[in-house]
């Protein structure tokens, strides 16, 4: 007998290709600017990632998606304290959500409209390669232009910058372009708007082992 988790699940995938992530596309205030330096960053905030900020159940119950970078060798559950269980993870190259990327529009509408889960966290970490590269050589195809599109819309203001600090101002710039890619989602707009889902960003710094949460301004999306 086919279990109703089973029946949703299948309706859901077979739903995907006639549901585009443009389907609703959520306009929201631009940046006024783009200030990165100290703990600003435009009007987004860095800050000390608390302990338990998701706090554990305790429990085989998936309550956060994670969409990491493959690039990336830390473990994503000893930065979020949690279980294996409680988390559903997703990497590839560059923490990205494309429009057109079955695979990542799969796994953000299996855990917010199946798995039910109360978390997405987008996790850059300096250092990348692969957002390195956009900066300094540009990226040819679909899937990575969208490094070097963001990249150039902020280039006059990234320029200025040392090069190591342009090249972890871009790692937090991708990241909070990503939380903007995820509002696109009606299932996730929708969720978010209601309070049963919360979106984080989050930068990881390999050297010291800390990570850093990225907090939103009000009014302004990057």
């Amino acid at each position: 007998m086919t279990s109703p988790l089973a029946r949703a699940s299948r309706s859901l995938l077979s739903s995907f290709r006639a549901r585009p992530i443009s389907a609703r596309i959520v306009h929201a205030a631009p940046c006024s600017t783009i200030a990165m330096e100290n703990t600003r960053f435009g009007k987004f905030e860095a800050a000390p990632l608390q302990a338990n900020f998701i706090p554990s159940l305790q429990q085989p119950t998936q309550q956060v998606l994670w969409i990491g970078c493959s690039d990336s060798g830390f473990q994503e559950t000893t930065i979020l304290d949690l279980l294996p269980d409680e988390m559903m993870v997703h990497r590839n190259i560059g923490n990205m959500i494309i429009e057109g990327d079955l695979s990542s529009e799969t796994a953000v509408r299996y855990a917010v409209s199946v798995l039910g889960v109360k978390h997405i966290v987008v996790c850059g970490h300096y250092g990348c390669q692969i957002v390195k590269a956009a900066s300094r050589n540009g990226l040819q195809g679909p899937w990575l232009s969208k490094l070097d599109s963001l990249h150039s819309s902020h280039k006059d203001t990234i320029d200025r910058l040392p090069e190591a600090e342009s090249d972890r101002a871009f790692v937090k710039l991708n990241v909070l372009d990503q939380l903007r890619s995820l509002r696109q989602f009606p299932e996730v707009y929708d969720a978010a708007k209601s309070g049963s889902l919360q979106l984080h960003g989050i930068v990881y710094d390999t050297h010291t082992g800390e990570a850093t949460r990225l907090l939103e301004g009000p009014g302004c999306r990057i």
